[in-house]
């Protein structure tokens, strides 16, 4: 039984490193779309990682129920080697070193995504002020140069 659980638990890993390069992905385009403005594909990127992040709150789940059958409620995936057969060691040791290996790619792909993002947003708020501080000093402007016709 565990043999089978542990095959299985392996294939999750791999599944979910699957899953964050797919997410590496989609931050790529969702950082080039936001470089060159493309809000409609920003937009697209968006909802592509919340459906992503839906299949990843699956994993956790099944990852948790596979632990827990295995007696290693709670033991991290840095420690997960030290449990496992040995049958198993090199399937469990290639999967969490890809595991780790995608999430890293991930998390660099989504921090330059999200800085893109704020330098773009920061230069849409300036101009949006500058903006708004043009048509105030028009409006002041046309206010001064009004003539009062009244009679």
């Amino acid at each position: 039984m565990a043999h089978t659980i542990w095959q299985d638990y392996v294939k999750l890993l791999q599944g979910l490193a699957k899953t964050l390069g797919q997410l590496a992905e989609i931050e790529r385009e969702k950082n080039a779309a936001a470089a060159s403005g493309d809000l409609a594909k920003v937009e697209d990127c968006m909802k592509r990682e919340q459906a992503m992040s839906l299949s990843l709150r699956g994993y956790d789940q099944k990852r948790e129920a596979m632990l827990a059958a295995l007696g290693l409620t709670g033991v991290p995936l840095s420690r997960l080697e030290e449990h496992r057969p040995e049958e198993h060691y090199l399937a469990v040791k290639a999967a969490a070193e890809e595991l780790r290996r995608q999430y890293e790619i991930f998390q660099a792909a989504s921090q330059a995504a999200r800085t893109t993002l704020e330098v773009n947003l920061r230069a849409i708020e300036r101009a949006q002020t500058v903006q708004a501080g043009d048509s105030a000093q028009a409006e002041e402007e046309r206010k001064q140069h009004q003539t009062d016709f009244r009679a």
